[in-house]
This record gives structure tokens, C-alpha cells and sequence, in this order.
């Protein structure tokens, strides 16, 4: 032991152990930074998502919420708040109008905001409460359609109200575009009051559920294990396409940046320990010819390695720390207001990462010095002397895998990322012994600086072969994540432009489509065309009930409800054929009525092309064959429909028709005057959604950024200990050089070529790589539509010189400076 604390000492005033600790302390503390500030970014946003829900999630059903849940919740320590809502009339002195009630506990909303003004579509205040009771909150445009003020008394029921609050947003608003009338919030206490449940009335019973995520994943577990059928389990995820889609993505970008972070990481510590164990090959020579035998060898460097990581992972778990905190202070003005905690397991991934790295990458290379041969030793070539070996790696391989799927949680995410880089790697590897051996006939035609730099490829083609594997690995890694990244941010803000429609009017009668089309357009507002649309339930397919379908495929979902039925020759941009042909309109068709079905709709009732489709339709059956099967970008805030014909249905005569618009805020009192004018038609009011919505996605462009920067900041220290690993054999050669006279700026210019073209074949090559990672990531992780990347076969090279070549230089510049028996005495 006081040998090995000499040694360790010894090293550490002599510099050969600072590469290595400096690796393991910056890679713990660049996996824990990642680590902490992805898991509070991810959670902040899911807490910011969470308010679509007013809760971390819900039960939502027709009948109440039965008491053995709410004893389970409250075991699991969950806050609950119940909302119960029907329609009712709601009568003033001058009109009346079909109002969404929604009667809500003193709890509710268990997360977010509501906000309510003292006028219609006034300046809004943020109150954390519903209604006392007897009052009424109500939509802005309600006021209007009953032509009364804050303050008059309006009836709902049996039940009379003072109406005390406009309602500008609620947290939970993200309702369907049809079928839904302006809000009348009221409290939970008064719904007897107002008799307007009765027996057959179509009420819905929602319990929101609050709470720290594990406790929510337990009670989710046990309601899918004592569900009845009248209730669902309801997230993020299914409330919210265009939300669950951002948050999706969001998290494999963040995990995918974590684990590419782990694998950068730990090769850095590979690379380090491998050029420490060189080093040390003069000493075990020593040792063994003292008479130390192999396993005392092995157990002094253990021991040194073990003291080791208590010195660099502890720190670095402390930096990481740290440095995350910091990050947080320099973007406090860019991030979301109160930031959420840390998962607890976030604060162990950093040091159990450096643990893991450290006994996989650098035990290895350690522990093969007790192979060392004093003879090899004496004559100079410590190559020989430690032989690691392509198995040497076997071990970081593996631990590799283990930490990204520790790290991801995802099965998909480790296999696209392990056999994705094993691919590359093994193709970088041979394209890299032809490339260098293929330059042997460029070589011989140039002089001077360039031939003889080049030179040093052919010469340490072994060397040079893995150098280019592992900065071509390197860059195709960073390259893969910034084209992710791009690509991600490019469909967030595609998914909602400016302008986008944010009121939708449905319920439009044919008579007064033209109407209402004239008045917007002296209003100045631009609309979509009027889509036709109407109810309707698929009851059976080539003559099999739904119902029995849905018995016997086992389907989870409930297929047998009404939907909202439209017909058109017009395919939308956000729809996709996946099987069959669209109708073309001035194509002569077959007689018979034609249907296009929603993929996955169509998937959960197998449905064929050719099948024939019966629907109710007001009273009618109506029969229709399959022509078609689409998918559906549900998150692109258009009106979509599960079904489309290819004609009109029933003569139109069981349709409306609905249309959207986008509506600035000084424009909203143009909602009053329409409704007043047309007070059968309901509308929608999305632009608070949206702009929720589009909130959330700018808070998830700024997580990406940050989080991409931290993955790049390994991706240079991975590259300054690739080219430290090799620097002994460059240093000593041209030490040489100078002792024969070779000027300074030609030594200089040798070590630049030489590294810039290391650096352009490693790009080219990463370029390679690139495309094929990115295809594979677009396709099956993000579920995005792929584009090649042609410029990126021009730059990759050229980054790759400039990088490489940058930081070859920057690391060897001293040799030009240093005279060169100091540089021999230095490198041994």
C-alpha cells in the first residue's frame, strides 16, 4: 500500500495521472450537469403540461368516481378535486342559451390557473379557486348571447345565479373542437340545486388527481387493475395530441443527448487510462524486475485506481452539481418560473456513471500492465509491451449499452443506438485503412510540409486508423444530435404558424353560410373553407356488429361512439393515403358511396380495403366501402374526421357546417355581434390553448438548446483526449526533427496537415454515418417524415479539419517552443 500511494503521488506531481482524473472528474460531472437539468427541464414541462389537465391526471367517466379510488388515492397521499359537467339552459331576463355547466370542488384546480375578469373578454386576473356558492362564472361570449352584465342574475335550472366573473381561460380547456357550448362554472355544492341531472342525462364525472410521479404511476396502476368500464384513465398524452406529441419528442431528444453524453464520456476515460497505462509500462518493468509478481501488480494499481475514483468522481458529482445551478442562474430570465426538482435518481446517475465507466473503460487498460514485459520495456517499445486488443474494449462496450438503457429507460432508444454505432463503427473502421492506404500514391506526388505529414498517416496507419474511428464516431454523434435538434425545432414551430385558426364556428346552418361568410369578410377576417359535418355512429362492418368486433378482437378503445361524419374531394395537407387510392373530383366513379377511414381507427376494427362500412346516421342506415385508409397529423390544429365520404350523405340534409378563423385579442368583441346575429351557431376559442401551447413548445426549443451545448462540451473533451492519447509518439517525432534541424514552422506545419487530414477523412466519413443515424432516428424514434442532408457531406469535411486540426494543434504547439532535449527528457 505505501508503494502504491508513492506511485499515485509520484504520477500525480509528474503529471501523468491528469488527464485521467481531469476526464473522470469532468465526465461525472458533464453526466450529472445533463442529468439534473434534463430531469428538471422534463419535469418542469410536464408540471407546465399538466395544467391542460388542471392535474397530473384524471379519471373521467359517465358514472360517479367510486369510493374504493378515492380511498386509494388517498392512501397514495394524492390531492383530488372532482368537476362534474352536463349541459343546461341558462335563462336571463332577455334570452336564453345551451351553456357547457361545469361544476367544480373548492379544490379544483389542483394545478394552473383560472382566469377571470370584471368584463367580458376583459384584463384577466389568475385565481387559484373556483365560484363560491351561488355564483356563476361564464364565458365571455356568454354574457353576450344572454345580453347581460357581471353583476345580474342569470337561472340555470331550478337555481338562480349572480353572475360574478367572466371566464377568460381555464387551466383544463383543451376540449374537442365540436360539440362543445360556452362554459357556465358553478360550485359543486349547488348542482342539486339546479335539478338539471336527471335520470338519462348525459353527464361527465372527472376527478383530477395531483401528486409526486411515482405515487401517480402506483394509483394508475391499480385503477387499470380495478377499472370498470364507465371510467378511463386520462394524461397528458391522450388530453392533448399536439401537446403529448411535443413532450414526446422532447424526452427521446433529452434522452437520446443523456446517452450519447454517458457514451462520449465514457470514452474520454478510455482513452485517458489507455495513454496513463503506457505510461507506466516503464515502471511495472521495474517492479516486476524488483520482484513484484502480477497480482500484486495488479493489486497496487487497483488500489491507485479505487483512490483514484474517490478523488475524481465525488468532486465531479459535486461540479455537476454545481454547474447545473449555474446554468440555471445564467438562464433564470429563459426558463420556466419556479423550475421543478431534480428526480432523486438524477442525482446518482453522474457518480454511478463514473463508477461504471471507470471500472469498465479504465480497469482494463490497468490491469493489463501486469502483462508488461521488462524486456520489451528495455528496448523502448512499450506498443509491445502492453497489447490491449480489440477485447479490451468488451467491457465498455457493454457497460456502454447498460448505462443507455439505464439512462433511457428505452429498450428501442439502446438498440437504434448500439447497433447504429456498432454499424458505423465497424464500416469508419475499414473505409479508414483503404482511405489511408489508398493516399500512399497521393503522398509520393507531393513535397515539403504536406508529403511529410501525410506521411505520418501511412506511417501510423494501426494508429491512425483508430484515431479516425474514434473522431469520425465522435462528430457523427455531435452531427447526428445538432440535425436531430434542428429538425425537431423546424416541426414544433411548423406544428402552430402564426395565424393559425384559433376559433372554430360549427352548428352553421346551409341558409346561413353565405351570411355569416359576408359578415366575416367585412369584418377583415379570412377563413377556411365551410366543411359539412354531422353525427354519426359506425354500427357494423361487412354486416358484423361493432360490438361483436370490438368482443372479439379484445380492442381497448371505445369504437362503438358517435363521430363527426364529413364528406369532401379535397384530401388536407395533414392527411396521408397509407392504403388505397383518394378520389379525384373530376374522376367518373362507380354509383355507391365511398368512405376513407383514419389508420388507426381502422387498425383497432381491421378494417380492409373493400369492406363494407354501415353507419347511423339520424335514423338512417347508411352503407359505404372502404376506399381508403389515412393517417392523420392530429396535432396540426385543423379540423380532421375519423371518416370522410367521397359525396354528399342523406342529401346533406342531417349536416351543418363549420368553419374557422384567427382572431386577434382587440378583435374578440367581433364574437359578440356574430353570436348575437347567428345565436345557433357555438364556438370555439382556441387562441388561449394555443397560446399555451405554443408556451410550451418554446420552453421545449430552450431545454434542447441547453441541453445540446452540455453534449457538445463532451464531445471536446472526448476530442482533446483522443489526440492526448497519441501525443507521446507525435511529441517524440518531432523532437526529432528539431534535433535534425528542422525549422520550427515546418515542424508546426507537419502536425497541422497531419491532424487536418484526420480530421477531413474523419468528417467524410462521419457524414456517412450521419445520414444513416439520422434516417433511423427521423423514422423510428421521432416518428418524422425524413429528409437527406446533402450540404452536410460539403461541411462535415471541413469541420472535421478545422476542429481536429484546431485542438492537434493547440495540444502540440509547445513542440515548437520547447527546446528538443527538454521534449525527450519530458516524454520519456
Amino acid at each position: 500500500m505505501k508503494t502504491g500511494l508513492k506511485l499515485l503521488l509520484r504520477d500525480w506531481r509528474g503529471g501523468e495521472l491528469g488527464l485521467l482524473l481531469v476526464s473522470l472528474i469532468l465526465a461525472t460531472a458533464t453526466i450529472t450537469c445533463i442529468s439534473l437539468f434534463a430531469s428538471r427541464i422534463h419535469n418542469s414541462l410536464y408540471d407546465e403540461a399538466s395544467q391542460f389537465l388542471a392535474g397530473d391526471a384524471q379519471i373521467s367517466g359517465s358514472a360517479p368516481i367510486p369510493p374504493p379510488l378515492q380511498n386509494e388515492a388517498s392512501q397514495q397521499n394524492l390531492q383530488g378535486a372532482l368537476t362534474i359537467q352536463f349541459r343546461a339552459m341558462v335563462f336571463s331576463d332577455e334570452s336564453m342559451h345551451i351553456s357547457a355547466t361545469k361544476a367544480v370542488a373548492a379544490s379544483y384546480p389542483l394545478k394552473g390557473q383560472i382566469q377571470i375578469a370584471d368584463t367580458p373578454f376583459g384584463a384577466p386576473t389568475l385565481v387559484n379557486h373556483g365560484p363560491a356558492e351561488g355564483e356563476v362564472w361564464m364565458a365571455s361570449r356568454l354574457f353576450g348571447a344572454l345580453a347581460i352584465n357581471i353583476g345580474d342574475t342569470v337561472q340555470i335550472g331550478e337555481a338562480n345565479f349572480k353572475a360574478t366573473a367572466a371566464i377568460i381561460k381555464e387551466p383544463d380547456n383543451a376540449q374537442s373542437l365540436f360539440g362543445v357550448a360556452p362554459r357556465a362554472l358553478i360550485h359543486i355544492n349547488d348542482v342539486e340545486k339546479t335539478q338539471a341531472i336527471q335520470l338519462g342525462s348525459r353527464v361527465n364525472y372527472t376527478w383530477m388527481l395531483a401528486g409526486d410521479s411515482s405515487s401517480v404511476e402506483t394509483f394508475k396502476q391499480y385503477f387499470e387493475a380495478n377499472k370498470g368500464e364507465h371510467h378511463r384513465w386520462v394524461d397528458i398524452h391522450e388530453q392533448n395530441r399536439s401537446v403529448g406529441s411535443a413532450l414526446n419528442r422532447a424526452e427521446s431528444f433529452l434522452l437520446l443527448a443523456g446517452s450519447l453524453g454517458v457514451v462520449l464520456c465514457g470514452l474520454a476515460i478510455a482513452l485517458a487510462a489507455r495513454r496513463y497505462a503506457m505510461r507506466q509500462a516503464t515502471n511495472v518493468a521495474l517492479l516486476k524486475t524488483f520482484g513484484q509478481t502480477p497480482n500484486k501488480i495488479s493489486r497496487l494499481y487497483c488500489g491507485n485506481l479505487l483512490a483514484l475514483g474517490v478523488v475524481g468522481i465525488l468532486p465531479g458529482a459535486v461540479v455537476g452539481w454545481g454547474l447545473h445551478w449555474g446554468i440555471i442562474f445564467a438562464l433564470q430570465d429563459l426558463l420556466p418560473n419556479g423550475l421543478a426538482s431534480a428526480s432523486v435518481s438524477a442525482l446518482f446517475i453522474g457518480a454511478g456513471s463514473g463508477i461504471v465507466a471507470l471500472a469498465a473503460f479504465a480497469a482494463p487498460p490497468i490491469l493489463s500492465l501486469r502483462q508488461v514485459s521488462p524486456a520489451a520495456v528495455i528496448r523502448l517499445d512499450s506498443q509491445s509491451a502492453l497489447n490491449f486488443g480489440w477485447l479490451s474494449w468488451l467491457p465498455g462496450v457493454l457497460a456502454i449499452i447498460g448505462l443507455i438503457f439505464w439512462y433511457s429507460q428505452s429498450l428501442q432508444l439502446t438498440l437504434v443506438l448500439t447497433l447504429g454505432l456498432a454499424v458505423c463503427c465497424i464500416g469508419i473502421s475499414i473505409c479508414a485503412r483503404l482511405i489511408i492506404l489508398a493516399s500512399r500514391v497521393t503522398t509520393k506526388k507531393l513535397t515539403g510540409s504536406w508529403r511529410l505529414g501525410l506521411a505520418n498517416l501511412q506511417r501510423h496507419r494501426q494508429m491512425n486508423s483508430v484515431q479516425i474511428l474514434v473522431f469520425s464516431t465522435l462528430l457523427m454523434l455531435l452531427f447526428t444530435l445538432t440535425l436531430t435538434r434542428t429538425s425537431l425545432i423546424s416541426q414544433w414551430q411548423n406544428q402552430i404558424p402564426e395565424g393559425t385558426p384559433n376559433h372554430f364556428v360549427f352548428n352553421i346552418f346551409s341558409e346561413d353560410r353565405t351570411p355569416i361568410a359576408e359578415k366575416l369578410a367585412s369584418a377583415q377576417v379570412e377563413h377556411s373553407p365551410f366543411y359539412p359535418m354531422m353525427r354519426g355512429r359506425l354500427i357494423e362492418v361487412n354486416g358484423v356488429t361493432v360490438k361483436d368486433i370490438l368482443e372479439t378482437e379484445e380492442v381497448p378503445h371505445n369504437y362503438a361512439r358517435e363521430l363527426n361524419l364529413t364528406w369532401s374531394n379535397t384530401l388536407g395537407s395533414d392527411n396521408k393515403i397509407e392504403q388505397g387510392e383518394w378520389w379525384q373530383t373530376n374522376t367518373p366513379r362507380p354509383q355507391g358511396l365511398y368512405v376513407s377511414a383514419e389508420l388507426e381507427y381502422a387498425t383497432g376494427l381491421n378494417m380492409q380495403l373493400g369492406d363494407v362500412l354501415t353507419f347511423s346516421i339520424s335514423g338512417e342506415r347508411v352503407n359505404a366501402e372502404l376506399a381508403s385508409i389515412r393517417s392523420v397529423q392530429w396535432d396540426s390544429m385543423n379540423p380532421n374526421f375519423y371518416m370522410i365520404f367521397d359525396r354528399t350523405v342523406l342529401d346533406g340534409t342531417a349536416a351543418n357546417w363549420l368553419t374557422s378563423f384567427y382572431l386577434a385579442p382587440e378583435q374578440k368583441p367581433f364574437l359578440n355581434d356574430l353570436i348575437k346575429t347567428y345565436p345557433t351557431v357555438s364556438v370555439i376559442e382556441l387562441d388561449q390553448l394555443i397560446a399555451q401551447l405554443q408556451s410550451i413548445v418554446s420552453q421545449v426549443t430552450l431545454a434542447v438548446e441547453f441541453i445540446l451545448m452540455l453534449v457538445l462540451a463532451a464531445g471536446v473533451l472526448v476530442l482533446v483526449s483522443s489526440v492526448q492519447a497519441t501525443l507521446d509518439v507525435r511529441m517524440q517525432e518531432s523532437a526529432i526533427l528539431r534535433t535534425l534541424g528542422a525549422p520550427k514552422r515546418l515542424v508546426g506545419n507537419i502536425l497541422l496537415i497531419e491532424f487536418g487530414a484526420l480530421g477531413a477523412l474523419a468528417g467524410l466519413l462521419a457524414a456517412v454515418g450521419t445520414e444513416t443515424a439520422f434516417y433511423f432516428l427521423q423514422t423510428r424514434v421521432f416518428n418524422l417524415q425524413y429528409q437527406p442532408q446533402p450540404i452536410m457531406w460539403l461541411v462535415a469535411p471541413f469541420i472535421g479539419a478545422a476542429l481536429i486540426g484546431a485542438v492537434g494543434w493547440a495540444s502540440t504547439r509547445k513542440v515548437v517552443h520547447i527546446a528538443p532535449a527538454k521534449l525527450l527528457r519530458e516524454i520519456g
